[in-house]
């Protein structure tokens, strides 16, 4: 969660963007945002600035290459100060196509030399490469689409470096994979069985995401080349169904990660590593801003596990939120419980208000 920034100053509201990249017409922001959509990557042009703006959305947009006659200039302080942008996109993935960060960071001190007011943003593929990249933007974005050439669990694992490399008060923007690889498979040679992400890895990369502290999550992409993601409704229905289950529990955009070493057995024992090399189901512990702590526990496999482990508080204390059933496959002693996981399967576990009595 950040401030929503304004050049004025006159915004300081908490706005956490959850967004999606390929929206370049001002008739696709109402469908955007019907969707639950509250920012786009798209154009700073003044129509569609102002349409964002009487939605209630946010912008991040690219600026234009050079800045050499007055027209220009007026058109990029215009959008500069617009309350509808987000920040600007500085360059897409420079480690994917070698631009050393000092060309980057030279970039970047040109583009606030204009001067630029509002936040500069870039994306990285690699989020390792957070080391030689994160210093340079005012919001630091990773993208890494993992359907279905490489296993799910390592886009947390890009997540988690980036977020290590990069000041704890910095932004860091997951961009998740919502597209098939099939209309980019030039990008991808020697793959063949490409599809699209389903339902269940829509919502464990989100959640993964969520678990390692991000600040905005973007999706990637309305429209690309071929790729239209409204001639795919089933991937369309999921990705917002998803984002529904983000919104209905909101308040893990806003609560913090706490202190906490499980004390847990994943079986069958070996499946209990990733391909990440980490644990097969991620374990989070919030704490929300009303005092209340919720429990973030996320398969990471394709595979049927079942989870051992010490809550941190009594059993009977937890209340499934996405599934109606109870989560618990068997009470044992001292807060231990038994909790199944399909594939890919998140569980997010909430704990009760505590109840506290007058005495008369």
């Amino acid at each position: 969660m950040v401030l929503a920034p304004h050049c004025s100053g006159e915004d300081t509201s908490p706005f956490f963007p959850i967004g999606i990249y390929g929206v370049s017409n001002v008739e696709d922001l109402e469908t955007v945002h019907r969707a639950g959509f509250n920012c786009v990557k798209g154009p700073s042009n003044r129509a569609f600035l102002d349409k964002a703006a009487s939605l209630g959305m946010r912008v991040i947009a690219s600026p234009e290459s050079s800045f050499d006659t007055p027209e220009k200039l007026k058109k990029f302080h215009d959008a500069d100060s617009h309350p509808a942008l987000l920040s600007w996109y500085l360059v897409d993935e420079p480690d994917m196509q070698r631009t050393p960060p000092w060309k980057v960071a030279m970039d970047q001190r040109r583009l606030k030399a204009v001067p630029a007011h509002s936040p500069v943003s870039l994306v990285l593929y690699d989020g390792a490469h957070s080391d030689d990249y994160g210093a340079i933007p005012d919001i630091l974005m990773v993208d890494h689409y993992p359907v279905p050439w490489m296993p799910l669990a390592h886009f947390a694992q890009h997540m988690n470096w980036a977020r290590n490399a990069i000041p704890q008060h910095k932004p860091l923007y997951g961009v998740l994979q919502a597209f098939n690889w099939y209309y980019f498979r030039r990008v991808l040679p020697g793959v063949t069985d490409f599809r699209v992400p389903t339902l269940e890895e829509l919502q464990c990369m989100t959640f993964m995401a969520l678990a390692e502290g991000v600040d905005g999550l973007i999706y990637y992409t309305l429209r690309s080349g071929d790729w239209d993601l409204l001639e795919h409704p089933d991937t369309w229905d999921a990705l917002q169904q998803v984002i529904r289950s983000v919104k209905e529990n909101e308040y893990l955009l806003t609560s913090e990660r706490q202190w906490w070493i499980p004390a847990a057995k994943i079986d069958p024992f070996e499946k209990r590593r990733n391909a990440a090399l980490e644990s097969s189901i991620s374990m989070t512990l919030f704490k929300g801003g009303d005092g209340l702590k919720h429990l973030l526990l996320i398969n990471t496999t394709p595979h049927s596990l079942t989870l051992r482990i010490r809550l941190p508080e009594a059993a009977h204390g937890w209340a499934s939120v996405f599934q109606k059933d109870t989560p618990f496959g068997g009470f044992q002693s001292e807060n231990v419980c038994l909790i199944p996981f399909k594939s890919y399967q998140v569980r997010l576990l909430k704990g009760f208000e505590p109840v506290t009595f007058d005495l008369p």
